[in-house]
């Protein structure tokens, strides 16, 4: 079973984690998230899930750069600043930080690096 992101910390660019906070990543809702980011790759750990899921294998997303068609950042009046990734039609990731300032800055942050590393 995995537990959290796995990725070594000489790899690892930069990590978030939102224990209380909601993400929707590829139409799956979640509560608690991890996110790592390396210079190739966005690695997405969704905790909670409200559907029932009996494959372990759906919490866990790696997602290559270079299918990153977009990334929005947004202040949102209900849910606080959220982190919008385009992939597709249907594999978008939306990271909310549910008005948690400290976890705002840190989706800010993922928000600026992830733009760095795709221009």
């Amino acid at each position: 079973m995995v537990d959290g992101i796995e990725i070594p910390d000489d790899k690892l660019r930069a990590k978030v984690k939102g224990e209380r906070a909601g993400a929707n990543v590829s139409g799956m809702q979640y509560i608690g998230y991890e996110v790592g980011l390396t210079t190739n790759s966005l690695h997405v750990y969704g905790k909670h899930c409200n559907a029932d899921i009996a494959e372990e294998d759906f919490r866990y997303m790696v997602v290559p750069l270079d299918s990153v068609r977009a990334v929005k950042l947004a202040d949102l009046t209900d849910r606080g600043r959220s982190v919008e990734i385009h992939l597709g039609e249907k594999s978008d990731i939306v990271l909310y930080s549910e008005n948690q300032r400290t976890l705002g800055e840190n989706l800010r942050r993922l928000f600026l690096l992830v733009s760095r590393l795709l221009s």
